[in-house]
């Protein structure tokens, strides 16, 4: 059964949110298993989708990743592909389907292409631009030949660069709030096996990510947008629909009409609880005493 559905999907998402603050169901659980927490959903999450994303000697590559998504849209064939990084003087014949970095663009399964595309979209807002992405180099001719080059803001990249960015945004905390929900009905998980099932459930839900942020970027057309600050410590933007975009040290925050729809271990205006067995029962039962007493309690 499908997690997503284009139609419909984010009114199913809101029945299965409900009320703000842990459930009493695993609030009760507490009391019997002394070595779980109730832990956020949305920093596991995020963590899982960002073990998600290719790294070519431990960092984000663009430019393969670009062709990746390409592929995963369907903007463009393998062949297509093949040619183009040929002409730069990447052979991708010699490349196996497993264990290179390029191997991702002569994989035949095409889901694997569609999970790193989308992990990689959905993590782009989690990183501080590039001045690429929206400034331009300008030269300034003076006297005796000499030059000057300095960078500049292109508007109409700004403005398309922030509607992509909040398009995304707003995918995230959609989607990362279905992912939660679904983590939440399996009480008592280590943080290691909700991060694979975090994993599993974006795998899974990774084409309808990709239409989804397709969907809100397109829905974004009459929207305005004004850059409030870039620099070496963040970037952060307002939109005429009640959005406030910011990224920094503390990472990514999206409120909407004043609501934290993202971050601060919040997704859609509440915080999804997890319960988590965090401690090791060892080391708990080692800290039970009886009172009055210092001795540990005998299991």
């Amino acid at each position: 059964m499908s997690l997503l559905k284009t139609t419909g999907w984010v009114f199913s998402l809101a029945l299965m949110a409900g009320c703000d603050g842990a459930p009493q169901a695993l609030a009760n659980l507490t009391n019997k298993e002394p070595h779980g927490v109730m832990i956020p959903a949305l920093p596991i999450i995020q963590s899982a989708v960002m073990g998600l994303v290719p790294m070519v000697e431990g960092q984000r590559n663009d430019v393969m990743m670009h062709h990746v998504c390409a592929m995963a849209r369907g903007e463009s064939t393998a062949k297509q592909v093949a040619e183009v990084l040929k002409k730069q003087g990447v052979d991708l014949s010699k490349t196996p389907q497993q264990g290179d970095p390029l191997s991702l663009l002569v994989d035949q399964d095409m889901s694997h292409r569609a999970t790193a595309c989308a992990a990689y979209i959905a993590t782009s807002p989690m990183v501080l631009p590039k001045t690429s992405e929206f400034m331009v180099q300008t030269v300034t001719e003076h006297s005796q030949g000499k030059q000057s080059r300095t960078l500049t803001v292109d508007p109409q990249k700004l403005n398309n660069f922030m509607r992509v960015q909040l398009a995304i945004a707003k995918s995230d905390a959609d989607v990362f709030a279905l992912i939660a929900s679904q983590l939440a009905q399996t009480p008592g998980l280590t943080l290691d096996q909700y991060s694979q099932q975090a994993k599993s459930l974006f795998t899974t839900i990774a084409p309808g990510y990709l239409q989804r942020v397709k969907e809100l970027y397109a829905s974004d057309k009459n929207t305005l947008y004004a850059l409030r600050d870039y620099s070496q410590n963040g970037f952060k933007f307002i939109s005429s629909s009640g959005h406030l975009f910011e990224y920094d040290y503390n990472g990514l925050n999206l409120t909407y009409n004043r609501i934290p729809w993202y971050g601060s271990g919040q997704l859609l205006g509440k915080t999804y609880w997890l319960y988590v067995a965090y401690f090791d029962p060892a080391l708990v039962t080692a800290l039970q005493v009886i009172p009055g007493k210092t001795s540990p309690i005998s299991p």
